[in-house]
């Protein structure tokens, strides 16, 4: 992450962080046929997606400016200030939708845009399936706070949460989207339209965070929810899930966490695992709100079809990107948090 990069939802606020071959009219010129092929039937096939590693290869921004300043970004403060030496670091899932995904998510925010009164620089809607050039961008599932860490924790903080990772026995699942709510950042400078996730059979979301939360408090960090949960703006109630920012954690040392955790002891936090897909400057007036429920009801078929496949988290330090595969197989033995 470069030092003035204002993260996606998911990575400076819920963050959440948070991308397939989608070309815009301005795309060199490429036959069709190095894009696409074609099934026996003459249907045009998305090409499989590249590996996510690849990715990982430009996950930096360009360092425009040195200082805070949101007439480069929209709009946009920096929640966490940038402190010397320090390394920005998120834990988070990525999903890349594929082009039918895309295309869905796209026209939800399009007739939410649409439907809004032009020359409203405050609740202008930014969407974040695509980058100012047009190019696709990936989704994220935050998996912690955007942290930070000394030189010399940087290294010794991935490898446990490596280790973790393995021993817990959490295997790859699925998840889909449910309810579409808009949400505010800790210090309502921001609102984030996000579509919530249902809670796998496996509850594998609860127990990634669960690790994560046990790894990044090891280190003196806060976790990422906190109960009670403060009031957000649900489309059509009051009521949501969010972080607290005044809560306080007790230090513990790392590679002191106990070594026999049990789920039994996991808070559920599944009303607050989401995936921001657009955000605003200002809180959204009834007539967004009214909007939003419309646009959730028209396109509540496609939305619904699509399935989120988990079987990776990513940790991000700095410019540096680990990916922290899930296991595939079973392993015998209790593992480290007991599963």
């Amino acid at each position: 992450m470069a030092l003035v990069d204002y993260a996606s939802s998911g990575e400076d606020d819920e963050l959440e962080v948070a991308q397939t071959s989608i070309t815009t009219d301005e795309s060199p010129s490429i036959p069709n046929s190095k894009r696409k092929r074609e099934d026996d039937a003459g249907g045009i096939l998305d090409l499989p997606p590249l590996p996510s590693r690849f990715h990982d290869l430009y996950a930096s921004t360009t360092r425009i400016s040195t200082r805070d300043n949101p007439d480069l970004h929209g709009g946009r403060r920096r929640a966490v200030p940038h402190i010397e030496g320090n390394w920005p670091t998120h834990i988070y899932i990525e999903w890349y939708p594929s082009t039918t995904e895309y295309t869905s998510l796209e026209k939800l925010i399009s007739t939410v845009k649409d439907g809004l009164p032009s020359g409203d620089d405050i609740l202008k809607i930014h969407s974040f399936l695509t980058s100012d050039l047009g190019a696709p961008l990936p989704l994220h599932v935050s998996l912690s706070r955007p942290v930070g860490f000394a030189t010399e924790q940087k290294d010794s903080f991935v490898n446990s949460l490596e280790r973790a990772i393995k021993s817990s026995g959490i295997r790859p699942f699925n998840t889909a989207f449910s309810s579409l709510d808009w949400v505010a950042n800790f210090e309502n400078t921001r609102w984030f339209l996000v579509k919530r996730l249902e809670k796998p059979s496996s509850d594998g979301l609860n127990k990634l965070l669960h690790v994560s939360n046990t790894v990044v408090q090891e280190y003196g960090q806060p976790p990422l929810y906190t109960k009670p949960s403060p009031v957000t703006n649900h489309i059509g109630t009051s009521k949501g899930s969010s972080e607290s920012s005044k809560s306080r954690h007790k230090r513990i040392s790392p590679g002191t966490a106990p070594l026999n955790h049990n789920w039994s002891h996991m808070e559920d936090f599944t009303d607050a695992f989401h995936i921001s897909i657009a955000w605003t400057l200002g809180a959204p007036n009834q007539e967004l709100l009214d909007l939003t429920a419309s646009a959730a009801t028209d396109y509540l078929k496609d939305i619904s079809q699509i399935s989120i496949k988990i079987s990776e988290i990513k940790a991000k330090v700095g410019n540096a990107v680990t990916n922290l595969p899930l296991r595939t197989n079973i392993v015998e033995g209790k593992s480290l948090f007991g599963f």
